[in-house]
Order: structure tokens, then sequence, then C-alpha cells
């Protein structure tokens, strides 16, 4: 007896794209709370597959760790964040929820990047030898991301601009260049010293005078 019925691959499979992403995010976390030392076995275990299933859509770990990397240092994780910030909120609530936000996205980015560079040190690969091209695609990758941001941060500041002492575009390209260099510097808890969301909010709205 014929049957006219087709076989099916299962529902359930994932396509290489749908499994990178879930072994990625699942491996994002981990990096942050252990570091380098994280194995492909917890990443698993994380995502709820097996060891082996990693290595169907990744050649080893580094290209693992690299694929967290890209993840990680994708801004659109905190455009989303910033577009959800509610515009009728008072200024001042804005600017917390903004500077909380690229604070936290600061903080994961630096993470991931510290984790996957010392997991990495086995197999250096210096600036130097970068190619030309190699160069130049990164550097446009980092300004059409810091772009991307900026927008963002526009838009949480565009309502009530007229409140404001510059155009929404330059507290922006002020917001951010403070935010970033108190991540890279440490600035956030470093002793008595250390500036805090609100602090900083306080700051920006008023100034260093009394």
């Amino acid at each position: 007896m014929s049957s006219d019925k087709v076989p099916q691959r299962r529902a359930a499979r994932k396509n290489v794209d749908e499994r990178r992403a879930m072994i990625v995010q699942a491996a994002l976390p981990l990096l942050v709370e252990i570091g380098p030392s994280v194995t492909t076995l917890q990443i698993a275990r994380a995502a709820g597959i097996s060891e082996p299933t990693i290595f169907r859509a990744f050649e080893d770990k580094h290209e693992v760790l690299a694929a967290c990397l890209a993840d990680a240092t994708d801004p659109r994780h905190a455009v989303q964040e910033l577009a959800a910030i509610d515009p009728s909120l008072p200024l001042r609530d804005r600017l917390v929820a903004l500077i909380e936000t690229l604070r936290a996205q600061g903080e994961r980015i630096g993470a991931v990047v510290n984790a996957v560079s010392l997991a990495s040190a086995t197999r250096p690969r210096r600036a130097e030898s970068l190619s030309d091209e190699e160069r130049d695609r990164l550097s446009d990758a980092r300004t059409a991301s810091y772009t991307r941001l900026h927008a963002a941060v526009v838009e949480v500041l565009r309502a009530g601009a007229d409140t404001l002492r510059t155009s929404p575009e330059n507290a922006a390209t002020l917001v951010l260049a403070i935010v970033m260099a108190l991540g890279r510097g440490g600035g956030w808890d470093a002793g008595p010293a250390g500036v805090g969301t609100d602090g900083l909010a306080d700051l920006l709205l008023h100034g260093l005078a009394a």
C-alpha cells in the first residue's frame, strides 16, 4: 500500500543560525559570571543541549567566544532598552534610566571582552597584524555602532528639549562621552569618589555650581 505522506524533519530541529544564537545567549551570562574558564559543557547544559551540538554550530570554543563578543558589542540591546524609556517621564527620570542602560551595557561589554581576551591568550593576534581592510572594517563597525547608540540617546532627550541648554544631539554626545569614560576608567566605583547614577544625573542637569 503506497502512502502520500512525505517524510519531514523534526519540527523542533533548529537551523544553524538559530542554534548559534541560542548557544550565544546561554554562554553570555556564563562568561560574565565564570569568565574565560567557562567550558563548552557548561554552555551546553545552560542551553539545554548536548555538548556535541555546540560543535555542529561552531568550530571550537574560540569561535563561540568570538560570537559572544560580536553579540555583546552589538548596540541593538541598549537601543531597544533606550527606546522603551517613557518619553512622558520628567527629564531627570529619563536621564537616570538612560545612564543606567548605558552603564549596564558598558559593564556587560567589559566583562565579555575581558573574558574573551583572557581565553584567547593562547592564540593572540596582534592588532598590527590586521590588514588595512580589516582595520577599516573594524573602524566602520565601531562608527556605525556609536551612531545607532547616539541616535537612540537623542530620542530619549528629545522630549522637553526646550528645557535643555543645548540641542538633544549635543547633549547625547556629552552623556555618551562621560558614561563611556567612567566605564573605561572605573569611575563608577572608585572608592569614596565613585560616581553613582543619581550623582551623574544631577551633575549633568545642574553642573558643578552649588
